[in-house]
């Protein structure tokens, strides 16, 4: 069996806890409040973990939140955890990087079948054009 690499470091789910556990920030008594610090406070851990400095991570987690409110607001939207998520995630980035002559790249990169690799790409084409295709409403 092929062991998939962790190729964004991200925290396991003890840890994401301990992140959250560990913010400086007091949690509101308003829910979506509470949950708004909590999640911009993960997300600069995480910027500081990968080297960023605290402005910059603070700036960039304010940044992604804006930017996640902006494209889901006022809506409920389900993020799964653990090895589902990371699996989502990476398929997405190998979609990103797929071109004409780099599979055994891909393959390689992610240790994966040059089989699953096509699969994934396949797979998140799909996604891509409903996602577009939503957009024509007619």
């Amino acid at each position: 069996m092929i062991e998939q690499r962790d190729w964004v470091g991200t925290p396991d789910a003890d840890a994401a806890a301990e992140l959250i556990a560990a913010a400086p920030l007091d949690l509101t008594e308003k829910q979506w409040e509470g949950t708004l610090v909590a999640l911009v406070a993960v997300m600069e851990a995480a910027f500081r973990r990968a080297g960023l400095d605290e402005e910059q991570a603070t700036r960039l987690a304010l940044a992604g939140m804006l930017a996640q409110a902006e494209y889901a607001g006022g809506r409920q939207i389900y993020i799964p955890q653990g090895m589902r998520l990371r699996n989502a995630l990476r398929d997405a980035e190998i979609y990103r990087k797929a071109k004409r002559g780099n599979i055994a790249q891909l393959v390689t990169e992610y240790g994966l079948t040059e089989v699953r690799v096509y699969e994934i790409i396949r797979q998140q084409r799909q996604l891509h054009l409903a996602r577009v295709q939503r957009n024509f409403d007619f």
